[in-house]
């Protein structure tokens, strides 16, 4: 365990696509002390944050995996969802995302005192609401190439047909017609050059939002593995942790240099990357050249 000590309480917001490290990047900082939630799912998201942005997301007739909606908030509108959503930090909701203690301690998510942030790729899109409520977050972005990207969300697809099982209250929204059963968590992701264009949203998105984050960090997914040690400290550093550089040596077990550029040993996924070599948003995160 590395020793670290917090400099500002202001939240940790991790943004970027959808199987880019996000996971990743919030179990190393996790391990370290950060609080990134009492309740979470599967891929370490803080559910109380999900379903706020979910829920900000079906304002704008938009979601997940449809995001283009997210583009065109007014100021406005910003402000409005940002003054409602201040509700749930502060009422028994918080309980979620605090856990029963910490409830009873802080009554309010703003008025911890511990570092704590939280990672749902979602926030690429309700960042500017995020920011309206918490002006001194840092932003950690993390970006992966696109190939890999948008085939681990084809296989996550297929592997969710494979695992689906209807159960009773499955039935019942089936039979009313009424709510989501979940017979897929995206159609649109089954097609490989479908997850391409996603990812284009997602990072195009990040990169545009850049100027208005004073406390903004990109990563190079494949940068991380590659030069593990040397990203690490620039990650610690911009949290503002103090640690031991050996100490650094108890988490380069946890990054997996494999995944590094997985798409080249497949050649259907080569021809898909040969087509959007040349995209600007490829050209600009150095991707063009594989």
């Amino acid at each position: 365990m590395l020793k670290y000590t917090v400099m500002n309480r202001a939240p940790l917001i991790i943004i970027g696509m959808h199987r880019s490290g996000t996971t990743m990047l919030s179990k190393i900082l996790e391990s370290l002390g950060i609080f990134f939630g009492y309740k979470k799912e599967v891929n370490n998201e803080a559910i109380f944050f999900i379903k706020i942005n979910d829920w900000i997301m079906k304002q704008f007739n938009a979601s997940w995996d449809q995001p283009y909606n997210m583009n065109f908030l007014s100021n406005n509108q910003i402000d409005k969802i940002s003054k409602v959503i201040q509700r749930p930090l502060r009422d028994i909701r918080a309980i979620e995302f605090l856990g029963f203690k910490r409830y009873l301690k802080y009554r309010d998510i703003r008025k911890l005192d511990i570092s704590w942030g939280w990672k749902d790729p979602r926030n690429t899109f309700t960042i500017d609401i995020w920011l309206k409520i918490f002006p001194d977050a840092k932003i950690l972005h993390i970006y992966r190439n696109p190939l890999d990207v948008a085939e681990s969300l084809r296989k996550r697809e297929f592997e969710l047909d494979k695992t689906f099982k209807m159960d009773f209250s499955k039935r019942i929204k089936e039979y009313l017609l009424k709510g989501k059963v979940g017979y897929v968590s995206s159609a649109r992701l089954r097609d490989i050059r479908e997850g391409v264009y996603l990812w284009k949203q997602y990072v195009e998105k990040a990169f545009s939002t850049e100027s208005k984050m004073d406390k903004l960090l990109h990563i190079k997914y494949e940068d991380l593995l590659t030069y593990p040690k040397k990203l690490l400290k620039e990650i610690f550093d911009f949290c503002e942790l103090l640690y031991k550089e050996d100490d650094l040596n108890s988490l380069l077990n946890t990054l997996k240099v494999e995944r590094r550029f997985a798409f080249l040993k497949n050649p259907q996924l080569i021809q898909v990357y040969n087509e959007i070599k040349d995209w600007d948003i490829v050209k600009k995160l150095g991707y063009s050249n594989i």
